[in-house]
């Protein structure tokens, strides 16, 4: 057997393998980012169940939603067994539906939702595909995909089913609901004005997008959703003045990519990714916004923005932009007509309108997110800004 080739597959599917000799003593794993103990228990059920299988020269275990697949071979004259899985059908939600996997039963709740976190969920076409390149390389032969449709289980197992279980284990409220539209806006807007900063804000405030269920598999589930989060990116980077060629072009290589992500959060990344480069693209061809302001303002002003969430002192300004703070402060009225405290707070509340429209933040977290130095406070500026207090804005905008 070939370690290397198998260690090349599990890299590039994350399916576990196990090799054990003809006693059961393991030779071989690729299941990594997992606890000793985890492994260690994950090893002694496998064990548990090759001993229950009748036939051990090549068997396919299905549970309620769980996928394994054992092969024997002989290598240098003694049986060996390759064991694959676990394979997830679905993914998970709630910690009490982890417990009914067939493996968790010796494990405690953090060791199951470790595990479960780092196991591959696969579609048919996977499994099969895994199957196959697997029996080529033990066995030199491979059935066709339609045997493999219907071949029957282990005794220990109802018959192989071609059709998975659907909707397994749903929750209706967490895989069903959608992003409020508001948040969907709330990004598709930084991208048409090219406005990162706001956008990276955006990503690191509010909460994960949903895009409803138009799949049972949670990988295809979320590879739709991203193909139509693109469209809309793709669309709204033409408002805001790219290229169309560019923008198609742009579009159909970040699909590709996703196209190829094996497990959700790879997915999430690049559609994070995709985001962020078509908005850095459109506010490349945009104008200056500032023009008419010197260096040492115009990166004043950057700073602020990028730190709006932070307390910034003068002295922090200043150091930044290599002035003095009584010459940094004078020059910035000087140029924008308003103090730099100013100016400050009224980012400050400007972000803060953002996140009482967008987001279900409470008054006092927008308060801590934006470091004001209590949420007494924060009510009072905002008001004393926009005339009306945060509850009054909020209501007036939901």
């Amino acid at each position: 057997m070939n370690f290397e080739i198998l260690k090349g597959l599990y890299e590039y599917n994350r399916i576990p393998l196990w090799i054990f000799d003809g006693n059961l003593e393991l030779h071989q794993l690729y299941l990594s980012d997992i606890s000793t103990s985890v492994k260690e228990k994950l090893t002694t059920y496998i064990k548990n169940l090759i001993t229950k299988i009748t036939t051990p020269d090549f068997d396919i275990l299905c549970f309620e939603n769980e996928l394994y697949y054992l092969f024997s071979y002989i290598h240098n004259q003694q049986t060996y067994y390759l064991f694959s899985g676990p394979m997830l059908l679905t993914g998970f939600y709630h910690i009490a539906e982890m417990h009914n996997l067939s493996f968790a039963k010796a494990m405690n709740t953090k060791e199951i939702k470790s595990l479960v976190e780092h196991l591959p969920i696969v579609t048919f076409a996977t499994f099969g595909s895994c199957l196959r390149v697997m029996m080529l390389l033990l066995k030199q032969i491979a059935p066709p995909m339609e045997e493999i449709q219907t071949y029957k289980a282990s005794n220990l197992h109802h018959a192989f089913h071609r059709t998975f279980v659907s909707e397994l284990f749903d929750n209706i409220e967490e895989v069903r609901s959608h992003t409020p539209y508001s948040h969907e806006v709330a990004v598709l807007n930084c991208v048409r004005d090219g406005d990162l900063i706001n956008l990276e804000s955006i990503y690191k405030t509010l909460p994960q997008t949903k895009y409803g269920n138009m799949s049972s598999n949670p990988l295809k589930q979320l590879f739709y959703g991203c193909i139509a989060n693109t469209t809309l990116v793709t669309r709204y980077a033409i408002e805001g003045g790219l290229e169309e060629e560019t923008a198609f072009t742009l579009s159909d290589v970040y699909i590709k990519q996703m196209e190829q992500c094996r497990n959700l959060y790879e997915l999430s990344i690049i559609n994070e990714r995709m985001a962020v480069d078509f908005t850095k693209r459109v506010a490349e061809i945009k104008p200056t916004k500032i023009p008419h302001y010197s260096r040492a303002i115009s990166k004043t002003i950057d700073y602020i923005l990028r730190e709006i969430h932070k307390n910034i002192s003068l002295k922090d300004l200043a150091k930044e932009v290599g002035l003095t703070p009584k010459y940094l402060s004078a020059l910035f009225h000087k140029e924008t007509n308003q103090t730099l405290c100013n100016y400050i707070m009224a980012q400050k509340i400007k972000e803060a309108k953002r996140l009482l429209t967008y987001s279900d933040y409470r008054y006092i977290q927008i308060s801590q997110l934006l470091s004001f130095s209590s949420q007494s406070y924060f009510v009072a500026t905002f008001k004393k800004i926009e005339g009306i207090t945060p509850k009054e804005f909020r209501e007036q905008t939901r």
